[in-house]
């Protein structure tokens, strides 16, 4: 196989394998499973016989690349090209492209077997759910007697995000470990590859998995705060809407309406930039006010502060933080930054509502 190269672009089982789960190209290696299986079958026959790993038989491997993947998509909609099979086309120059030399058809099939793992690992690794996270926030708020600490709300999100995504991450990795040890194995029994193209290939792998792992925690930590904030309010008998609410580009995870007053929740890991977009929009959210918890202090800066202030909103943090200690006697915050531990007892106060205390 080609020399090692620092060139990120010499790294082509990586860049394969990221072309074929693009979704600029539609996702290919996740709805034609069957096709890159039946492929890689094919490439790896071929490249069983010494005799066909020449620049001649290149060009007709390359053809046949071509006519399975772009055969495996409709080619029309309605009256006009399908945009999957514009996306497809686009993938199998790609491909096409990257495949300059015999060796890099075994490179090819390499990443059509490590995105297909992948997916499939990916697939049957156990979600965080809600059982998880109701254990988690019950575990959290239940104090020495049996009875609920309503100061420990605040613990019990920043506990349910903490576990959730060490649960996530072990059980992400747990079934890597296995496929590439067994990767690993194959990669060193084939005499075509040295040790280094072991280290070069599995890396690429490994970095790939990681990127879609990623997307996929991602995609799930909104929701296990949403779910998290939903079964505090629900152990106090704090009666909330329950459910995530878009208006526009503002995203509100919960609200509480009660006979004094309203309120709209944002719990987020990070405060951001995004939090601005609910300011001074209280009256289209439908809520007399908007409360910030924010897990990570790193975003709470004094300005955003001053600007949760000035709109006349909330946002709670830890006593034992800096961002505390560090303006809890700044008058003109005085409103604005609460202890994490009221945050119960806030909500019961300004809304009116009864609750479990």
């Amino acid at each position: 196989m080609a020399d090692y190269s620092g060139d990120p672009s010499e790294f082509k089982v990586y860049w394969f394998a990221r072309d074929l789960v693009a979704s600029s190209f539609g996702g290919y290696a996740t709805s034609e499973v069957d096709t890159l299986k039946e492929l890689s079958t094919h490439l790896e026959g071929q490249l069983d016989d010494d005799e066909l790993l020449s620049e001649s038989d290149l060009e007709v491997e390359k053809r046949y690349i071509e006519d399975t993947i772009t055969g495996s998509v409709n080619r029309t909609y309605g009256d006009d090209i399908s945009k999957r099979y514009r996306q497809t086309e686009d993938l199998v120059e790609r491909i096409l492209r990257r495949i300059e030399a015999p060796d890099d058809l075994r490179e090819f099939g390499i990443a059509i077997d490590a995105v297909v793992r992948t997916s499939e690992i990916l697939d049957m690794t156990p979600s965080f759910g809600e059982s998880e996270i109701v254990e988690i926030v019950d575990d959290t708020l239940e104090n020495e007697a049996g009875g609920l600490d309503r100061t420990a709300a605040y613990d019990a999100l920043f506990n349910v995000d903490f576990e959730g995504e060490a649960f996530q991450l072990g059980a992400q990795r747990e079934p890597l470990i296995e496929y590439i040890h067994e990767k690993m194995e194959a990669l060193r029994s084939d005499p075509y590859i040295s040790e280094k193209e072991v280290a070069r290939i599995v890396s690429g792998i490994v970095q790939e998995y990681e990127r879609r792992a990623g997307q996929s925690r991602a995609s799930t930590a909104g929701n296990v705060l949403e779910t998290g904030l939903q079964h505090i309010l629900s152990r106090f008998d704090i009666p909330a809407t329950g459910t995530p609410e878009h208006f526009g580009d503002i995203e509100i995870d919960n609200m509480v309406r009660g006979p004094d007053g309203s309120i709209g929740f944002s719990c987020k890991r990070t405060l951001r930039e995004r939090f601005r977009q609910s300011l001074s929009r209280e009256a289209e959210i439908g809520v007399d006010e908007v409360w910030f918890v924010s897990l990570l202090m790193a975003d709470v800066s004094r300005e955003k502060l001053q600007d949760i202030s000035n709109d006349g909103g909330r946002i709670y943090v830890p006593r034992d933080s800096f961002v505390w200690n560090r303006y809890r006697d700044d008058e003109e915050l005085s409103y604005t930054l609460r202890p994490a531990d009221q945050f119960i007892q806030d909500v019961v106060e300004f809304t009116g509502v009864s609750a479990r205390f």
